[in-house]
């Protein structure tokens, strides 16, 4: 599963490191992860993007209160399983607001004359197949890297063959200009299903990055050559905060952080380097996932 908020590439270039200086490559990939973890800690919620199905009791008899963040439904099923709704009959909402995904309920249209039910139990009564990540610009979030498959794609193969420039060189960047085209670490979208990228991506021409297929719950398949290949972003100040944290953890690897001592007329008072800096935590804060106690009934 690719669940990094920022790549290798991003570290190295915050880092300022030579381009033949790839020693440290192996632990600093390691960091990434680590630091997207603490990330999803702190804020008690995910910003990767995954398919998957979530189960909810039946609470009321036309909405669903979600437990994380939506940004696509696809498929809404009631009566434990044996009824499928249709888009047509239910709207997706935050809080009070139609328009800002991500989604943190499900209304049904008090016009279509349907409702949420229930087959021998209400348990597990409603099921939610969608994609589910927290990003607040999710229609722009795929990026086309301005590349293709250069030839046809099997399902579950390692190597993606790419048409013209890799990720390095003259002509490497995505459509928005930004370089590399992608880098290891980086989640792929070629038609449904996603790529994680593992390595080879600092080749040039036809360069065959290795990926992991049918990443994120994503399901294997073939893709014809001329297929199009967009890269996820993740939400700005997280992918920030995780190039931060990375470089902390990587500072820490030589030059550990101890406790500080201030001497006083009274005493001595330790003072601890905070895990976080005051600047990652200011920016993670406002993601911060706040439990809140919804009443069956309740609007």
């Amino acid at each position: 599963m690719s669940t990094a908020y920022c790549s290798l590439a991003d570290i190295r270039e915050y880092l300022s490191l030579a381009s033949q200086n790839t020693s440290d490559d192996a632990t600093l990939t390691r960091f990434i992860q680590r630091a997207s973890r603490s990330i999803d800690q702190f804020d008690r919620r995910k910003f990767y993007p995954r398919i998957e199905t979530r189960v909810y009791n039946l609470g009321a008899y036309d909405r669903i209160y979600l437990d994380d963040d939506l940004v696509e439904l696809t498929t809404l099923t009631t009566q434990n399983g044996d009824t499928t709704l249709s888009s047509g009959v239910y709207f997706l909402g935050t809080g009070e607001s139609w328009n800002h995904p991500p989604y943190d309920r499900i209304m049904l249209d008090r016009s279509a004359g349907c409702v949420l039910s229930f087959s021998g139990t209400p348990q597990k009564a409603n099921a939610v197949l969608g994609v589910w990540c927290y990003h607040e610009n999710y229609s722009e979030a795929w990026v086309d890297t301005g590349t293709s498959l250069a030839t046809n794609y099997t399902a579950s193969a390692t190597v993606l063959n790419l048409a013209g420039a890799g990720s390095v060189g003259t002509g490497a960047s995505d459509v928005n200009f930004e370089y590399p085209r992608f880098a290891v670490g980086d989640l792929l979208k070629v038609g449904n299903e996603y790529f994680e990228v593992l390595s080879g991506v600092s080749g040039t021409g036809n360069a065959s990055p290795l990926v992991r297929p049918a990443s994120n719950g994503t399901t294997a398949a073939s893709h014809a050559s001329g297929a199009s290949i967009a890269r996820f972003v993740p939400e700005p100040d997280i992918e920030w905060c995780a190039v931060r944290l990375t470089a902390y953890l990587y500072g820490q690897k030589d030059s550990p952080y101890r406790p500080r001592q201030a001497s006083i007329t009274i005493g001595t008072i330790d003072l601890q380097d905070s895990s976080f800096a005051a600047d990652v935590k200011d920016k993670l804060d406002r993601f911060k996932r706040r439990k809140l106690k919804f009443f069956p009934g309740a609007s």
